[in-house]
């Protein structure tokens, strides 16, 4: 039996086989270790600094949505790390919405902030319900050859 340091991990792309859970107090004094948390699995996902970034804002604003938006206690973010990929999975236990509201264009109502992170990120699904919400965020590592030179 031989023990695999995170190192090696990376070396072979395999990612972490086991999400991480964050369970959050529904407050904005918390979204800090949010963002942390992100910054650490874009690093292990060996992301570039500007990647790490787009994904410390999408969850931001992810996080800041269900605090401004949900009347709950505390709210998960689950974080799984891939061979050059990130998924986020927010999810809460507040009263739902409507998703058709949101998913248009931002209006007057609302949407600005999935629109951000939309823009930051490759994929958004959401699920909404009398149960809850659960937003997963997918990004993609930026392939070294696309990102511009300095």
């Amino acid at each position: 039996m031989t023990c695999e340091t995170m190192e090696d991990r990376q070396r072979k792309g395999s990612g972490i086989p086991e999400p991480i859970v964050l369970e959050l107090p529904s407050s904005s004094e918390y979204l800090l270790l949010a963002r942390l948390v992100v910054s650490c699995a874009g690093q292990l996902a060996e992301f570039e600094p500007e990647d790490v970034y787009d994904l410390k804002l999408a969850v931001t604003e992810a996080a800041t949505n269900v605090v401004r938006h949900t009347t709950v206690d505390s709210f998960q973010i689950e974080y799984k790390i891939l061979p050059g990929t990130v998924e986020i999975t927010v999810i809460d236990k507040g009263g739902g919405f409507d998703v058709k509201e949101l998913t248009e264009e931002p209006s007057e109502h609302g949407g600005f902030g999935l629109a951000v992170i939309r823009s930051l990120v490759d994929e958004v699904i959401l699920d909404s319900s009398v149960a809850g919400t659960r937003l997963k965020m997918i990004r993609r590592a930026t392939p070294p050859d696309a990102l511009p030179e300095a």
